[in-house]
């Protein structure tokens, strides 16, 4: 399952800014495992009794630690569970298996890809929709999905084809080409109200006076046949040859969203109920708003019709997800690091675990996004357009100790926004924001941010009172203290940062406020999802709703373009370098303080077999359709 949600990624744009899980539109976080806890260790007896910890552990390191972790293999052998299990015991026919969306907030409702935003919609959605493109364990794409992709670098196109003349959507009609041709022009019109609209459309051929109005076709499209269709590019891009890279993925049922308005199709039923349409391995059976999604077996889906008759998904509390768990309500959910000691002993669930491709960021508001433009815009006058400022918060914080200490070593602190799960780009010897409060005051010091009427607080550079408000979302007891501790490491180098609105916000609107550019917002910590697209592009370009610093330059372009140059297709070396020199400049400018990845774990009841969670799922057939159930009910915890 945990595959079938990075896929929904990979079809969105990259990564998508969503909700808690670090997930993307720049789906922020992605998977929320937010929520208070009922049990509570020594650490979490209060936000100030963990903040007194966390502040004791970090004097113990001596500035020696920092966000250095250079690989996953470094992760705590707690998180080396194995990517699959298949539990002893005869299938029965059919069942209803039980899935908890773990999360602080209830889903807002929104079942397809090309307009879900945040992490608990998409895990929906991935369940009934479908992308055109399968890949293996190194993210590339193959041929063994619904289409086969071939590139031809010097024509500059993408030739597209299905692989089977008789897919079917789950209401039984055909799915053809003009499926997939529709969901290009359906991103491309100029009513669409989603968040797909970005450089990796913009490089179609034609596709700019079709968004305007100037042309009612994409020139850029040449469908072949029913089945096929070749794309013309501006230029070509080695992301071409990667999952939730620059080749359209999306699909949308023609013969349904034709006679409804683009911009009404957020209210449509066929977003939002019942009748949502897709090619995933399931259809939707009935919803209880914001809080479950019955789900049925899609008898047209392409792989098969899945084993199980029903899945039910449902959005469960963090705050008492391990006695739910215990209890036997539900077979799967991924759980919250923080609560690692309160589940691991569970007898009934048997844990596998995955790298989680996303993480956690400070970000600092530096400007605005232009929708006339469609452009990020920076303020040099922001209060945060100081990089020497960006850099010391980044430097007072000691991640590695929270990590530790707040989240049983399951977290682990970053150098960098490119995670070490792509290891063809990730720099290891890049320099992070290693804990060190010494050079953070030397940074403000040099900047001209000194404590002028000797009240401990530093003031602004012209004696003005200096005072930052933080953003954070609301999630669980470890959040909310790691909240309390930053604020203290913050004072403790003299900077005055109050909490926004006095307390953590619910997840949706967190991202609604950051989303808009709330000018009261001056930092804000999120989470980001890559998927499996290691383009920064989406979360950090001039042209990216969800480049939410709204940082924009022309050296960033120039980089970035680099790392998007065809060469990158040809030379590795090439490739490789070009990343290491955007992610010297983007961290140099302190753009996003990059903090955490980790490791997600799943604890899966004893009933279920061939649960997978490894990343060549699609080439060992290991997908959702193929879980079985040994019983009606799932089994409870003897402890």
């Amino acid at each position: 399952f945990y595959l079938q949600k990075i896929k929904i990624l990979l079809k969105l744009t990259p990564s998508i800014n969503l909700s808690d899980n670090s997930s993307g539109l720049r789906m922020d976080s992605k998977s929320e495992s937010g929520g208070k806890m009922k049990k509570k260790s020594l650490l979490f007896l209060s936000a100030a009794a963990a903040a007194v910890t966390l502040a004791a552990c970090g004097n113990a390191n001596n500035g020696n630690s920092g966000n250095t972790s250079s690989e996953p293999a470094k992760a705590s052998s707690k998180s080396k569970f194995n990517s699959e299990v298949t539990h002893e015991g005869t299938a029965i026919k059919g069942g209803t298996l039980k899935y908890a969306l773990v999360a602080a907030s209830p889903f807002s409702g929104i079942f397809i890809d090309e307009l879900s935003t945040n992490t608990t919609d998409s895990s929906i959605a991935s369940q009934v929709d479908q992308s055109m493109f399968e890949y293996d364990e190194n993210r590339k794409l193959t041929n063994t999905g619904l289409a086969s992709l071939e590139l031809d670098v010097e024509g500059k196109t993408a030739t597209v084809k299905l692989n089977a003349k008789d897919y079917k959507w789950s209401d039984g009609q055909p799915f053809t080409i003009d499926d997939y041709i529709f969901a290009i022009e359906a991103i491309g019109h100029k009513d669409y109200t989603g968040s797909r609209y970005n450089d990796r459309y913009q490089n179609i051929v034609g596709m700019k006076d079709f968004h305007e109005g100037k042309s009612d076709k994409i020139s850029g499209v040449e469908k072949v046949d029913d089945y096929t269709v070749k794309i013309h590019f501006e230029k070509m891009l080695p992301s071409m040859q990667l999952a939730g890279g620059a080749i359209p993925a999306y699909t949308m049922p023609k013969h349904i969203f034709k006679d409804i308005p683009v911009k009404d199709w957020e209210q449509s039923d066929y977003v939002r109920g019942t009748k949502v349409v897709g090619l995933g391995p399931f259809t939707i059976e009935s919803i209880v708003p914001g809080e479950s999604v019955t789900l049925k077996a899609n008898e047209n889906f392409y792989k098969g019709r899945p084993k199980v008759d029903k899945m039910v998904m449902q959005v469960v509390s963090p705050d008492s997800i391990v006695s739910e768990m215990k209890a036997g309500n539900y077979d799967i959910a991924s759980m919250p690091s923080a609560q690692y000691e309160s589940f691991k002993d569970l007898t009934n669930v048997t844990y596998v675990s995955a790298f989680a491709p996303s993480y956690e960021y400070i970000a600092f508001h530096l400007g605005k996004f232009d929708k006339a433009t469609g452009k990020n815009v920076t303020d040099p006058n922001a209060k945060m357009s100081d990089p020497a400022l960006r850099q010391a918060i980044g430097y007072a914080l000691d991640i590695d100790s929270a990590g530790e200490n707040l989240y049983h070593g399951l977290n682990y602190g970053t150098n960098s926004i490119i995670l070490p799960f792509f290891k063809d780009v990730y720099n290891a010897e890049q320099e992070g924001f290693a804990y060190n409060p010494e050079k953070a005051k030397q940074l403000l010091d040099e900047a001209g941010y000194k404590d002028v009427d000797g009240d401990g607080i530093r003031e602004n550079k012209d004696g003005s009172k200096l005072s930052i408000n933080f953003a954070a979302r609301t999630r669980d007891d470890a959040n909310e203290s790691l909240i309390q501790q930053y604020l203290l490491w913050w004072k403790e180098i003299g900077l005055d940062v109050k909490l926004y609105t006095g307390r953590t916000l619910e997840s949706n609107v967190f991202y609604e406020k950051v989303q808009a550019d709330d000018p009261e917002i001056d930092v804000f910590f999120a989470a980001w999802s890559v998927g499996t697209n290691l383009n920064p592009i989406e979360g950090g370009g001039r042209k990216s709703p969800f480049n939410f610093p709204r940082f924009a330059s022309d050296e960033n372009d120039k980089l970035m373009a680099e790392i998007s140059s065809p060469k990158t297709l040809e030379d590795p070396n090439y490739k490789a370098e070009a990343y290491k020199k955007w992610q010297e400049y983007y961290i140099n400018q302190a753009v996003e303080v990059p903090l955490t990845y980790r490791y997600e774990i799943f604890p899966v009841n004893k009933r279920v077999k061939n649960y997978y969670v490894g990343y060549d799922l699609y080439l060992n057939g290991k997908m959702v359709h193929q879980w079985e159930l040994t019983a009606a009910e799932p089994i409870k915890a003897t402890n």
